[in-house]
């Protein structure tokens, strides 16, 4: 049964997820009176926020974040270590990483170059290395700023290395937004452009390749709660609804049935995207699917491609619709909207 409703929701979800996210610095609780729910814990992540049921915790190493085409991991430092070991471990750990890699065919090293960046955080390191011994044209940079209480990680995808030693582009991009972010205690943030992360946040506008996901769990009703946003090129024509309808039509998981419990469009966060509620049964099995769909407008981090889903076994519908709305209800974007 499983195997047949994965291939139900990779065909419904079209690869994306959930976005939400919990920021330890970007973190604050709220109150609702909506439903059965009287307590939600507000996550902040990327551009928008999201309430979650207090019991939910974001899943250990599910979060992640890309801005403007780097990669971006945060790291707490341990208690009972200073900053200065744990930021020497977290680099030892790369370097030694690298040197277990061979170089490109026709290189005789794996470094290409390695830099100190003043006057970016307490203590900052990079390092621009051939990562796949099969491509010798291109490298990546790797970059760590240690902030006194978090890590913080940078990771460029694979660059053309003739033309990142003439202009130093990435290198000026990792500049750029290694000073822009801040470590947060509170939401109350300036005003300005920002995105946030788990611990921290970066105060720069929509560039280009940004992308947040998280999933949530730990609920005693078995929910799970996934979200991914990212900005699109190629707007989907097809919508949720549509390809709910196909995936019913043609019969796609053989022997999985699939009932319709919601489906409409329905507006979260001032966006009008699709919403599906579906009830799914193999063998007796049956499972709960709760999805909302927004495809986005072309190369916009206002508005981005969203997609909210909620899964769990069967049971406790009314219970779980009302979370479900609640969720959906919860979520703003954390900006003045342009008309």
């Amino acid at each position: 049964m499983k195997k047949n409703i994965m291939r139900i929701r990779a065909l419904l979800l079209i690869g994306v997820l959930l976005l939400v996210g919990n920021v330890q610095g970007c973190d604050k609780k709220t109150t609702t009176s909506k439903g059965v729910i009287p307590f939600m814990e507000t996550y902040y992540i990327g551009r928008y926020s999201i309430a979650v049921p207090p019991e939910m915790k974001e899943a250990e190493g599910s979060r992640s974040h890309k801005l403007r085409y780097a990669e971006i991991y945060e790291v707490m430092w341990p208690d009972g270590i200073s900053p200065e070991k744990a930021r020497e471990a977290e680099w030892n750990k790369l370097m030694a990483k690298i040197e277990a890699l061979n170089p490109p065919e026709g290189k005789n090293k794996v470094i290409i170059k390695r830099l100190d960046f003043s006057n970016v955080g307490k203590w900052s390191k990079a390092v621009f290395y051939y990562d796949d011994d099969g491509r010798p044209r291109t490298a990546t940079w790797s970059f760590l700023m240690d902030t006194g209480s978090v890590g913080v990680w940078l990771i460029t995808p694979p660059v053309v290395v003739e033309k990142e030693n003439v202009s130093n582009k990435s290198v000026r991009n990792l500049d750029n937004i290694s000073k822009a972010y801040r470590v947060l205690d509170t939401m109350k943030l300036p005003k300005g452009g920002w995105f946030c992360l788990k611990h921290g946040a970066i105060n720069l506008p929509y560039s280009a390749q940004e992308k947040s996901y998280v999933r949530f769990e730990g609920h005693p009703l078995d929910l799970k709660i996934e979200l991914e946003m990212h900005e699109t090129y190629t707007v989907e024509n097809e919508g949720l609804i549509e390809k709910t309808i196909d995936a019913i039509a043609t019969g796609y998981a053989s022997g999985v049935k699939m009932k319709k419990i919601r489906s409409h469009k329905r507006t979260v966060a001032d966006l009008n995207g699709e919403e599906e509620v579906l009830r799914m049964t193999e063998k007796e099995k049956s499972s709960l699917d709760f999805v909302w769909e927004y495809n986005g407008k072309e190369n916009s981090g206002e508005y981005p491609r969203i997609v909210i889903s909620m899964e769990s076994p069967d049971g406790n519908l009314d219970e779980k619709l009302k979370i479900w709305d609640a969720v959906l209800d919860s979520m703003k974007p954390m900006f003045e909207r342009k008309k």
